[in-house]
């Protein structure tokens, strides 16, 4: 194992990116040390860079949807969280355990997004300049020094097992959205999480899958992972909703998965949605504003109900493996969703482009990834 590692910090709002080496901790008892391979960039780490969530200090090194190969194991890291034996060069997807597991919260109310010992999120809130270092994914390696963080072996090729955390938060919406056999569904937005969320559906049992979102590269992709419609935003919210409307065969679909990320499309997806049908939201994970609703109008008198998504949710270990499995099973085109692959000294561009919805390198964007060996 090298004696150092380099990662890409964000050095504030929407601030340079510098690339800084640090050393390599030895991991203690139930840690361990990943090399890293590749790691996501998520629509978060671009709100994230943008100063759209308060919890994250600067500087920052982020990047959560991590994949790559064990590079050194502490004592009692023997086997990963499906109980297989696990050594070094194993190939592992990486999900933080950031609670307890014992306390009120984790165990009683199953709630450890409350627990009062929660720790900080690897990718979200690392703080670059105290130790643990190398707690995000936009590094050469990543220090899991939280004990316990769960982590999946794989076979899967790295731009296919990089997709485990967001088809993970997709699998969570698609239950809070009571997705059965036979429902209808609308999903809005075609970012990766939107993608996953249009494999979730279709694993659940949905009839008819609709996507909603821009620009053609993701588009032509939803329908390869299993749409059946996709509509295009630049036809404006009243050809938008007559098109969905269209392909549905009704006026409005049993789900709505909201992914897109703004307060408006919210909006809009609640017009989306049949009398009596769930809109579930995933994609304003950080705080973009208000928006006008009533109460009667747009939720009694439709006998709506709105489920908040929040990441992976509570059972996040689950649907972690739940998402591995899926993507195990293949019969989708999973490797064409990381559109492009970016070296640690492009970080900034990238998230400038993902956060802008601008091309990079003359392509669209389907999903960004850091690639540490690039």
């Amino acid at each position: 194992m090298d004696a150092t590692a380099r990662a890409a910090i964000v050095t504030d709002v929407a601030g340079a990116v510098k690339v800084r080496e640090y050393g390599l901790p030895q991991p203690g008892p139930g840690q361990f040390v990943l090399e890293v391979e590749l790691c996501g960039m998520c629509g978060t780490d671009a709100h994230i860079y943008r100063g759209r969530l308060a919890s994250v200090r600067f500087p920052a090194l982020l990047g959560h949807e991590i994949v790559g190969r064990l590079a050194a194991l502490g004592d009692g890291v023997a086997t990963d969280h499906a109980g297989r034996p696990v050594a070094v060069g194993d190939r592992v997807g990486v999900f933080p355990s950031l609670s307890c597991g014992r306390c009120f919260e984790c165990q009683v109310r199953r709630r450890p997004g409350s627990c009062p010992d929660r720790r900080p999120s690897y990718g979200f809130a690392s703080p670059a300049d105290r130790p643990p270092y190398l707690t995000g994914g936009f590094a050469t390696h990543l220090y899991a020094s939280n004990a316990g963080t769960v982590f999946y072996r794989t076979d899967l090729p790295a731009e296919v097992a990089v997709l485990q955390e967001p088809l993970s938060v997709a699998l969570h919406g698609v239950e809070r959205s009571a997705i059965r056999i036979g429902s209808t569904v609308v999903v809005q937005g075609v970012g990766a999480i939107g993608l996953m969320a249009v494999v979730a559906a279709r694993a659940a049992g949905a009839a008819k899958v609709v996507a909603v979102g821009a620009p053609g590269a993701r588009l032509e992709l939803a329908a390869l992972l299993g749409a059946d419609t996709v509509v295009d935003l630049g036809e404006g919210p009243a050809g938008r909703r007559r098109a969905v409307f269209d392909a549905l065969g009704r006026a409005g679909a049993d789900a709505v998965i909201g992914t897109a990320g703004s307060p408006e499309a919210f909006t809009e997806a609640l017009g989306l949605v049949a009398d009596g049908g769930v809109l579930a939201e995933l994609g304003n994970f950080t705080d973009r504003g208000t928006v006008p609703f009533n109460p009667y109008s747009d939720l009694l008198k439709r006998d709506l109900t709105i489920a908040g998504v929040y990441g992976a949710g509570p059972d996040m270990q689950r649907r972690y493996h739940q998402a591995l499995t899926i993507l195990e099973r293949g019969g989708s085109p999973f490797e064409r969703v990381v559109s492009h692959r970016v070296p640690l000294g492009r970080v900034r561009e990238a998230l400038e482009a993902l956060g802008s919805g601008h091309p990079l390198d003359g392509r669209d964007v389907v999903k960004l990834a850091v690639d540490p060996s690039a």
